[in-house]
């Protein structure tokens, strides 16, 4: 579908009433692709199935309730924006190119869930009303090469939880980041420290079973065999050097006497 069209298609679901709490949604259908060109926008809070092919392009998408990718379909993330306020499922492909995945206020969602093992190049969460931000207890959430955000606001932190309470989710980030106002919990980092620094840092709460998060330590990577030769040289060579030191003063003591 070209910009234009599109275009007109938004402006005639916003016209139709789509733009409040309505269960409606919009359906890519299987065999068919969609692509979204530079256009903006906006999807009235309706639900994205993708069934076939969605193709984000440069555009810039807001206020779509959820989007679930389902078997067999495919999103292709471009360089643009796929701006949503409730869930992110996928069981079919996402291919997440060098775009944003965003997450925010609207459509009357307080609780947003990343489902399953997901990549995004880039990943965007924010809130201004204290909206919690659950990820699949055991799975892991990759960001990379992009930029993380995640940020609530003063007396609103984003929480930041996983689907099973006391069974950490995992978040891997080898990008960068910017992290404040979150209260975390069940969450351990497996790439880079997240929000390093004491919590208060970043205005934010640890509120346990963190890894990697804040003031924790950050993860030791495993050394490779002619590593640990290395490191075991090293650390006879410190030993000998502090035997011979010793020698070396015991018998000027006793040159002294």
């Amino acid at each position: 579908m070209r910009a234009s069209a599109l275009r007109a298609f938004a402006v005639c679901l916003l016209s139709t009433g789509i733009s409040g709490f309505a269960a409606a949604q919009v359906s890519v259908g299987a065999g068919s692709t969609w692509s979204l060109g530079d256009a903006a926008v906006d999807f009235g809070c309706a639900d994205l199935a993708v069934n076939g092919t969605l193709d984000v392009s440069s555009a810039n998408v807001r206020n779509t309730d959820s989007v679930q990718i389902n078997a067999g379909g495919t999103v292709n993330g471009g360089t643009g924006t796929l701006g949503l306020t409730g869930d992110f499922s996928n069981a079919g492909t996402f291919s997440k190119g060098t775009g944003t995945v965003s997450i925010a206020d609207g459509c009357g969602n307080t609780t947003s869930t990343i489902a399953g093992s997901q990549s995004f190049s880039a990943l965007s969460v924010t809130t201004t009303t204290g909206k919690t931000l659950l990820f699949t207890a055991g799975a892991t959430t990759s960001v990379s090469p992009g930029l993380l955000t995640l940020q609530g606001a003063a007396g609103n932190l984003l929480k930041v939880r996983s689907t099973v309470p006391g069974t950490p989710a995992k978040l891997n980030l080898l990008g960068t980041q910017n992290i404040r106002y979150v209260d975390v919990a069940d969450n351990h980092g497996t790439g880079l420290t997240l929000a390093p620094g004491l919590p208060s840092a970043s205005n934010s709460v640890n509120s346990g079973n963190v890894f990697n998060w804040f003031d924790v330590l950050p993860i030791i990577p495993a050394l490779s065999a002619v590593g640990l030769i290395a490191l075991s040289l090293l650390v006879i060579a410190y030993g000998l050097y502090g035997r011979r030191r010793a020698q070396l003063a015991a018998i000027a003591s006793r040159a002294g006497r």
